[in-house]
């Protein structure tokens, strides 16, 4: 009872008497003094491990005790769906105490909005988008709405911290703080990080306050690189791995395991989880989808019934990786591999909730990379390492989003007073005046901002770009695809990139595609609308969606390498079907591995240089050796490759490396690769800015740097 002493005694009395609890977790002890100490927080801990009321009880202590008044408190989600699923929960223990919760997203109707507007709850669940709808629009008088504001709840802070998303709720924390005349307590939550004090840091910004990381996970062994200050091992975990040839085959092996359990199976893409719904059809096991371009409502309808159901699968892309309650799974199943560690664990964290239960993922893997690429994820889960967040730095795009939303924010701001807004977000820590003023001086001479009398106001261009009918480009710090919405009679079905339908105009025949797990047949196309009308129709390929393929870290692409050269536990993992085609993959590389940590092969059809690096470090060699050679040099996540080179020419180039101007390749790099700008946000910046945030989001150039200086003479060449 030690802890519960400390919270305020009407909400001591509902938690003992409301909820039966006798005592609190480990987390919720810890937490509770951290925050009713005055603290900003750092929250690790399993996923459903308590970390939500570990938070959210100090804060209703707090609000009670002082007296706060609405809306004392934010309650931050990366997802609609978090948010959603989470409400019923923590409007339960604010009514346990006489509070109240409102919910504010983009489904959130109108009416709602405006009841909220005129009686505001003291807590407030909503998205970094929505809340620059409330800066930003005219209709919340968002000075009063926030003048009380008192502490901030980030749940899956990690999900935030690594990009720009990240950086845009950075600088609403900040913009919050202004508005409210002082310091907000900032707590975050988290199950999956490598580095929780860099993420203290970042969330604490400009906060006076101390920042404390509470770690409730297993203690790791410690050194290298990446390695994590904490990740969940305590559970006991249930992996298999298993090689299948082909689609249909995997589906039979799912089929499988899946009937009569309850079971999540994750996928890559969007147009995996299409495929992989059509060949689990007529299986026994109810299936359903979730991905980001099925309507709300199906996801919605998917979550309610797999709730419900004992025989049943949803097959989901990453929309389900993060803490949405699905209620009890038996297991989950991968299709493939993730990309990293971070996302695993996410993944395996959803079961083994139950008492008595394990944490059980089985991959089923179609090709010898993604076994290899599964088995090395599970290699260094085990061992205790996860990725380190790297929050973004010097985020000038970013920058200029939040000028053009202070701009209407305020309607019309001097740029002299546009500093005190945003500096003490982690993100613009190293810009400088003189860079701020440039960005505000290339938004005035492109009219994106207009400047009379020593105030900004939005100008012609940027009226047109986010002014009035476009006023919704300026809520969100990304872009969408353009997208039609596609629909059936008066039901929306979901959405298909524009692309993937123009491209089908003057062929023969309609138009039949897949999504939200069924076939449909175009019948009209609106593209000034962004409308398809459909109706159903027998069978359909599945729709093309653009995405970046996936890039895997320098650590993880290592991590594989390790695999190949050093047989470890991994026997307890696979069947014997991935024993064959893992010892298969062994015999295959040992020739090369031999030779040294970046070996390179000569080829009938040039040659490949096998560096383990990762995508983003490669692509900046693949530019380097092209520079050398004159050569194209194509770049995946293991190696680079070149057609028409010998070994000698191929060797001379990896000789040269290191005395190259990284700098220069990768800027020449990175605007042959953006393809189209990587921020809606690019128009806003001078040209070296741009530059400069296209080598930061495609390349890793100190990478680059630090894989060409561990190589002894540049390379190792095999026989």
């Amino acid at each position: 009872m030690s802890g519960l002493r400390r919270l305020h005694p009407q909400l001591q009395q509902a938690i003992v008497d409301g909820l039966g609890w006798r005592s609190l977790r480990p987390v919720q002890e810890a937490t509770l003094e951290v925050v009713l100490d005055g603290a900003n927080a750092v929250v690790l801990a399993p996923t459903a491990g308590g970390k939500t009321e570990a938070a959210l009880f100090p804060v209703l202590s707090r609000i009670l005790t002082e007296g706060l008044a609405p809306v004392s408190a934010l309650y931050v989600c990366p997802l609609r769906a978090l948010l959603n699923n989470q409400e019923e929960r923590l409007r339960s223990y604010a009514r346990l105490v006489g509070l109240e919760v409102f919910k504010w997203h983009g489904d959130v109707s109108d009416a709602q909005k405006q009841r909220f507007r005129q009686a505001p709850t003291h807590l407030l669940m909503t998205t970094p988008e929505s809340l620059e709808v409330m800066l930003v629009s005219e209709r919340t008088d968002a000075q009063a709405l926030f003048a009380g504001l008192s502490a901030v709840i980030v749940d899956e802070v990690h999900a935030f911290a690594a990009d720009d998303r990240g950086a845009h709720l950075a600088a609403l924390l900040e913009r919050l703080r202004v508005l409210r005349g002082g310091d907000l307590q900032r707590i975050g939550l988290s199950a999956t990080v490598g580095n929780p004090h860099r993420l203290g840091q970042w969330l604490q910004g400009s906060s006076t306050r101390p920042t404390r990381v509470i770690d409730q996970r297993s203690p790791l062994p410690r050194g290298g690189e990446g390695q994590g200050e904490g990740a969940n091992r305590a559970a006991p975990k249930e992996i298999t791995l298993t090689h299948c040839a082909d689609l249909d085959t995997a589906a039979r092996a799912l089929t499988h395991r899946a009937r009569g359990k309850k079971s999540l199976l994750f996928v890559e893409s969007r147009a995996s989880a299409e495929k992989v719904a059509h060949a689990l059809e007529g299986s026994g096991v109810e299936v359903f989808l979730h991905h980001s371009s099925i309507s709300r409502e199906d996801r919605t309808l998917a979550e309610h019934h797999f709730a419900q159901g004992q025989n049943t699968a949803i097959v989901a892309t990453s929309t389900l990786e993060l803490g949405l309650d699905v209620g009890d799974l038996d297991q989950v199943l991968q299709l493939d591999a993730p990309a990293s560690v971070a996302s695993y664990l996410q993944r395996l964290g959803r079961t083994g909730r139950r008492a008595n239960t394990r944490a059980t993922c089985a991959f089923f893997c179609l090709s010898p990379d993604t076994l290899l690429q599964a088995v090395a994820l599970v290699r260094l889960a085990a061992a205790g390492w996860v990725e380190d967040v790297r929050p973004p730095e010097r985020a000038l795009h970013v920058l200029a989003h939040q000028v053009l939303a202070l701009v209407l924010q305020e309607q019309g701001l001097s740029r002299h007073r546009l500093r005190p807004w945003l500096e003490g977000a982690d993100p613009f820590r190293g810009v400088t005046e003189g860079q701020l003023q440039q960005v505000v001086d290339t938004m005035v001479a492109r009219e994106l901002l207009h400047e009379a009398d020593g105030r900004l106001t939005l100008g012609r261009e940027g009226e047109r770009r986010y002014g009035r009918q476009h006023f919704f480009e300026l809520y969100a710090v990304f872009s969408a695809p353009s997208a039609l919405r596609v629909v059936h009679g008066a039901a929306e079905v979901g959405f298909v990139q524009a692309s993937f339908v123009s491209l089908h105009d003057g062929r023969e025949g309609p138009l039949c595609f897949r999504l939200a797990g069924r076939a449909w047949e175009v019948k009209h196309v609106d593209f000034e609308k962004g409308v398809a009308q459909v109706t159903p129709a027998a069978a359909g390929r599945v729709p093309s969606w653009l995405g970046r393929a996936g890039t895997l870290s320098t650590r993880v692409c290592q991590a594989m390498r390790e695999v190949l050269l050093t047989p470890g536990d991994e026997a307890q993992w696979l069947d014997r079907a991935a024993r064959r085609e893992l010892e298969a993959l062994r015999a295959t590389y040992a020739p090369l591995l031999e030779e040294g940590p970046a070996p390179l092969e000569e080829r009938d059809d040039g040659v490949q240089w096998h560096t383990f690096a990762g995508g983003t470090v490669n692509r900046v060699l693949a530019a380097g050796l092209e520079a050398q050679t004159g050569t194209k040099w194509v770049a995946g996540n293991l190696s680079v490759k070149a057609a028409g080179l010998t070994r000698l020419r191929a060797g001379e180039a990896l000789d040269a490396l290191p005395s190259l101007d990284w700098a220069q390749v990768a800027t020449a790099a990175a605007a042959h690769l953006a393809r189209g700008p990587v921020s809606k946000f690019e128009p806003c910046l001078p040209a070296e800015a741009v530059a400069a945030l296209r080598t930061r989001t495609l390349l890793d150039v100190d990478g680059a740097r630090a894989f060409v200086a561990t190589l002894s003479g540049g390379r190792c060449r095999s026989t």
